[in-house]
């Protein structure tokens, strides 16, 4: 029983935590001169930073063995928290709603214009109408998924994608998988 009211602590502190960030982000969304001043940081070497938190996503949904790495060491305009931020949210929620032994790919590339992040699982999906509406307060299949929380991990993760001048977006299909991928625009070399 003390398990269990340690594990309901640790979630009602994780959405006290996201209620807040989500307000902050919306504030700072608001204001043109904030949202530019976000844009200052930038995370130059994030293989590290991304495998360390996905990796701790992996080991605390108890699927280590399903983790699979594929990063580039790209810069990416975002601040090292803001980064971590994106990485836990998209990783939790690929082990989350994908069941034990299926692959969760996370993964960071580069190209010409952009660097990508994305994380891909074999779970449950969206439906194509589904991703039209990701937003705060916004569940999926509640009664039949298992769900905690407001929703705002993805909210999170996507507000912080477009105040970084970048895009968020969802390839899926019901009951196949997803692919969630943050796209930044690439830094310019000086």
């Amino acid at each position: 029983m003390g398990q269990e009211i340690h594990k309901s602590s640790e979630r009602l502190a994780r959405l006290i935590e996201n209620f807040l960030i989500y307000a902050q982000l919306e504030m700072i969304a608001a204001d043109p001169k904030n949202a530019s001043a976000l844009r200052i940081g930038q995370t130059e070497h994030p293989v590290e930073l991304i495998k360390k938190h996905a990796t701790t996503q992996a080991s605390h949904a108890g699927r280590p063995a399903d983790l699979f790495l594929e990063l580039s060491d790209v810069t990416v305009p975002i601040a090292d928290e803001y980064l971590s931020k994106i990485v836990d949210e998209l990783t939790q929620n690929a082990f989350k709603f994908s069941k034990a032994g299926s692959p969760v790919r996370v993964m960071l590339a580069e190209t010409p214009a952009a660097a990508t992040f994305s994380v891909g699982d074999h779970g449950c999906g969206f439906a194509a109408e589904e991703t039209k509406h990701i937003g705060a307060y916004m569940q999926f299949d509640r009664k039949k998924q298992e769900q905690q929380g407001l929703g705002l991990g993805l909210s999170i993760a996507k507000r912080l994608v477009e105040l970084h001048g970048g895009a968020l977006s969802i390839i899926s299909e019901k009951d196949v998988g997803a692919v969630i991928s943050a796209k930044f625009p690439k830094v310019k070399s000086n």
